[in-house]
Order: structure tokens, then C-alpha cells, then sequence
């Protein structure tokens, strides 16, 4: 067995060969502490923004289904408060879809 002086001339290292093992197993267990505690900080993380993320989508959906029912609310007053404009509309609509249905279902002419 060779001594730590002998070690240290043969090598350049003063430590001896089993302490640098154990110190390497030792960072490497702190290596993984760190990397361990990183993931599970990130994961708390993730976790929170999907929360909040999903809350806001719940909010956004709920003022959008408002306005939309507020929408439709003002559109039956104001089509009881002027029904015989709204037929005009609704019959230049019909109109003028029929008409692009009509066109668009002839076969072209042959020339």
C-alpha cells in the first residue's frame, strides 16, 4: 500500500484514493438534492399557472356567455320594438342567400 506522500508523487494528489470516492458519491447525492428540489420547485410552479390559467379561461367563458345572452336580450326588444324593419332585413337576407345558392349550384355553360 502505498502512502499519501507516494501517492502524491505518483499522482500530483494529496488526497488518497478512497476519500476522492466518497467525496465524489457526496456531490453527486448533492447534485441530485439540488436537481430534485428544482424539479419539485418547478412543478409548484407549473401547477400554480395552470391553476390561475385555468381560472381566468373560467371568468373569460362566463363574461362571454353574458354577453352573448345580453346580446340576444337586445336584439328580441329591439325586434319587438321595430318588427316590421326586421322582416325587411331578414327578407333581403333570405334574398340574397337564395340567389348565391341558386348561382352557384348551375353547372357553367358549355361554350
Amino acid at each position: 500500500m502505498k502512502s499519501v506522500v507516494e501517492e502524491t508523487a505518483t499522482n500530483g494528489n494529496t488526497a488518497p484514493e478512497g476519500s476522492r470516492t466518497c467525496q465524489w458519491e457526496a456531490d453527486e447525492a448533492e447534485i441530485a438534492r439540488r436537481i430534485e428540489r428544482g424539479i419539485n420547485a418547478a412543478k409548484v410552479s407549473i401547477s400554480e399557472k395552470l391553476e390561475d390559467g385555468k381560472a381566468s379561461a373560467e371568468r373569460f367563458f362566463k363574461q362571454g356567455r353574458y354577453a352573448v345572452e345580453d346580446g340576444v336580450s337586445e336584439l328580441a326588444h329591439q325586434i319587438k320594438k321595430h318588427p316590421v324593419g326586421f322582416l325587411g332585413i331578414a327578407f333581403a337576407a333570405g334574398a340574397i342567400l337564395g340567389l348565391l345558392l341558386s348561382h352557384s349550384s348551375q353547372p357553367p355553360d358549355a361554350d
